[in-house]
């Protein structure tokens, strides 16, 4: 399925999709300083559904 957005969307797109990015290095940074293993895992999962959100927002410039 073809999408065609503005340029508007467009610029709003890159912006979220940095955003994902940002989030997902974070959480990775904070999962390594942490010392508790719970919260690690958590922080971890949370930092792969960022990564995973973001590839798929991706699929929109294809």
């Amino acid at each position: 399925m073809n999408f065609f957005l503005s340029y508007a969307e467009t610029e709003n797109l890159r912006h979220i999709i940095g955003q994902h990015d940002q989030i997902a290095n974070r959480l990775e940074s904070l999962a390594q300083n942490c010392a508790d293993r719970d919260m690690q895992v958590r922080l971890r999962t949370d930092a792969e559904a960022a990564k995973l959100a973001q590839q798929q927002l991706l699929t929109f410039f294809n």
